[in-house]
């Protein structure tokens, strides 16, 4: 069973995100100690902080082959790292720093090509030394966006700490920023804000956008390995380490996301049911703490898994049932589990009960 699979064995869970890493490739981020052992370092670093979902993002740089180093040692950890770019933009006062997460595909796929830097290469063409927090890109932010869509691969757009001076919300004025609001190709690509910490400003800012208004994550802006993970966490409800999962996740109707941990249930729940003989032989079925739903033709085994779980957990049918439906049902059990036992798990322990013989 691969690592992702074993993680979300029991469906969709809360996890905490870090939408703003910094790593040993970024001019920034100071670290004394060799090269060596710095994926470790930064893993168990992550792991300490209890960060499940990250995102690389040094200022105006990507680093590949550190970037599928880390990527390679976190998910053995069941952490997802997400590559990405704090990009420069220029606009504004001061101009805007931009978190843009990208799908995978921008790394790996058929032509072995990093687009990545292929993007800053033309964001940032005719300059040097151009991978720091000072330099500025070719592009204002629309003009950004239309370069990043040429690619033809996904990815997402988060403002960093927008109440800072090179934050979308010091650098640009409100009528600059309700223009915005209307733009559909800047809402469109617009996952979230980070670092929201006025009230008054968000609700000024929410004013000039109207009706729209995207999610608000945290990012832990490291400049040190010890920094990983501090101030604010973000948590979002993901079924998958994919980039659709985060994407999915940000969006406000999702109702995936929280700047709390949210735990699991805490009353006793059916973990699993695995078959042993019977037509089900050697099926196990996972289940949530919360809904399940079983899915299938007429004829796949949906209510002989429910009927067997009801028996293995010994619930009574009502009084009122049929004895045509009472026939059935007990039927159901002795063709799909004759000569079977089903384990079941809860929370609290195990339990192994005999199947209809």
């Amino acid at each position: 069973m691969s690592e992702e699979v074993r993680f979300f064995t029991q469906g969709s869970r809360w996890v905490r995100a870090d939408f703003h890493l910094h790593t040993r490739s970024d001019k920034k981020f100071k670290d004394a100690c060799t090269e060596q052992d710095f994926v470790p370092r930064y893993i168990t670093a992550l792991k300490h902080a209890d960060v499940r979902v990250g995102v690389i993002t040094n200022h105006n740089k990507f680093d590949r082959d550190e970037f599928r180093s880390l990527r390679k040692a976190a998910i053995k950890e069941d952490i997802y790292l997400l590559p990405g770019v704090e990009l420069s933009i220029k606009d504004g006062r001061n101009g805007i720093h931009t978190l843009v997460i990208f799908h995978e595909n921008w790394v790996d796929n058929c032509d072995n090509k990093d687009y990545i830097n292929s993007f800053l290469g033309v964001t940032f063409a005719g300059q040097t030394g151009y991978d720091n927090n000072c330099s500025r890109s070719n592009h204002d932010l629309l003009e950004t966006i239309r370069e990043l869509d040429k690619f033809e691969r996904d990815y997402l757009l988060i403002f960093a700490h927008v109440e800072e001076s090179s934050g979308l919300w010091e650098a640009l004025d409100g009528g600059r920023i309700t223009d915005l609001g209307k733009n559909e190709l800047f809402r469109s690509r617009t996952a979230a804000f980070q670092k929201v910490r006025t009230r008054d400003l968000r609700e000024k800012v929410k004013n000039w956008l109207d009706a729209w208004y995207p999610s608000e994550v945290e990012g832990s802006d490291p400049n040190v390995l010890d920094e990983v993970g501090r101030g604010e966490p973000s948590f979002i409800k993901i079924g998958a380490f994919t980039f659709e999962a985060v994407q999915f996740a940000l969006k406000p109707e999702a109702e995936r996301l929280s700047d709390k941990a949210i735990q699991r249930q805490a009353h006793s729940w059916v973990r699993s049911i695995r078959f042993e003989g019977g037509i089900l032989d050697g099926k196990r079925v996972d289940f949530s703490d919360e809904m399940n739903c079983l899915i299938g033709i007429r004829g796949s085994g949906k209510s002989a898994v429910l009927e067997c779980l009801r028996f293995a957990l010994d619930l009574q049918l009502p009084e009122s049932i049929e004895e045509l439906d009472l026939k059935y049902k007990q039927e159901l059990v002795r063709f799909a589990a004759e000569r079977s036992w089903s384990r079941w798990k809860t929370h609290k322990g195990s339990v192994t009960k005999s199947a209809v013989s």
